[in-house]
């Protein structure tokens, strides 16, 4: 009997140690997977430095653009009204878009400015008003067509958009003409898909004024796609990380034909801008050596070189209190991030930027 027991105590504590090796292996392999991986970032000291940062009030603002020392925010919760910053952050101003049709649904519009110009438009419905910076009056340029998810102003009267295939509901880019708009050149091979073509090749869409491309950043795997504005390609290229697969479950909603997440999908880029020579990333992966401290801290930003192909630096922008950076621009060698309800400005090492130029 003492020794059934024995055995019986024995075959428990193999169960137990077996069950909790599993787990702490899968932890450890989860952790690899979404906090610490085998690349080195460069980490030069002193290379981006706080300098100022004002309190907006509310945490519902976001970039619509930055043209001749104006900071443009556009407004979630107020989608007509635009605050103005000078770029030492000192000078506000609030104005109101006026749009000369106001009987469409409107239910998340968006502001981008570009120039002189701005553009109000919500994809789901579709529509895109232009309008002057100067009066704040818009006219609706677009009213029907392919519905779209987000635009990107290139010049006065062409944008590029990410469009949804009639069909299948996957991405493709786009590019339209204002002055025609029935005419829209479209590629369906720029966003190669890994699984459904719509999940799996989300990300955020960019133009490079200073050399006249587009950057398309991914949001689930290390890559982003460059090409001209003609939908050339150029070349595709790899951020740092080793997640070349978008590590994403999907099911199907019960009794529709939507997909939604199985479960939480690893987000490798959280959002990206670009100017110059450079495209600036927030990874949300953990390299080697990278303290845990930092990582709860500060948001990383990795800068890779458009024309050099190659990853170049990484810096930190720290949060404030306990708010995270939401998004972030560049214009010239300063960097703005909206955290929480501030703006913060960050002044770039010029110096250390041009040696890659």
């Amino acid at each position: 009997m003492k020794s059934l027991t024995i055995k019986i105590v024995a075959l428990l504590c193999c169960l137990v140690v077996g069950t909790l090796s599993v787990i702490f292996l899968f932890q450890q392999s989860e952790k690899s997977i979404q906090y610490t991986n085998s690349f080195i970032r460069q980490f030069p000291p002193h290379f981006a430095t706080e300098v100022n940062q004002a309190d907006l009030g509310f945490n519902s603002y976001y970039f619509s653009g930055i043209e001749d020392s104006t900071i443009y925010l556009g407004n979630i919760t107020a989608p007509l009204q635009m605050l103005l910053l000078d770029t030492l952050l000192q000078r506000k101003e609030q104005f109101f878009i006026e749009l000369d049709e106001k009987d469409l649904p409107f239910h998340k519009p968006q502001v981008k400015v570009y120039d002189t110009n701005f553009y109000v438009y919500e994809g789901s419905i579709p529509y895109l008003f232009q309008g002057s910076v100067f009066d704040w009056k818009a006219s609706l340029k677009i009213n029907s067509g392919n519905f779209f998810s987000q635009v990107v102003p290139i010049d006065s009267v062409r944008n590029a958009v990410r469009y949804i295939a009639p069909q299948s509901g996957e991405n493709i880019i786009g590019v339209y003409d204002l002055r025609d708009t029935a005419d829209v050149n479209l590629s369906s091979t720029l966003l190669e898909k890994q699984l459904d073509g719509i999940i799996d090749t989300d990300g955020t869409l960019l133009y490079n004024k200073q050399l006249d491309l587009l950057c398309y950043m991914h949001r689930y795997r290390n890559e982003f796609t460059v090409f001209k504005p003609s939908l050339a390609l150029l070349y595709r290229g790899k951020t740092i990380d080793t997640i070349s697969k978008s590590t994403i479950e999907l099911k199907e909603i019960k009794g529709k034909s939507i997909k939604t997440f199985a479960s939480p999908p690893l987000i490798v880029n959280k959002s990206s801008a670009t100017y110059g020579n450079f495209l600036f990333n927030h990874s949300m992966l953990r390299g080697q050596f990278e303290l845990a401290v930092n990582w709860k801290n500060a948001s990383i930003i990795d800068v890779y070189d458009l024309v050099g192909k190659r990853y170049v630096l990484s810096f930190y922008v720290y949060h404030i209190g306990n708010s995270k950076m939401k998004s972030f621009t560049v214009d010239d060698h300063t960097l703005y991030a909206l955290v929480g309800d501030k703006i913060v400005k960050y002044q770039l090492r010029s110096e250390l930027l041009k040696k890659y130029e």
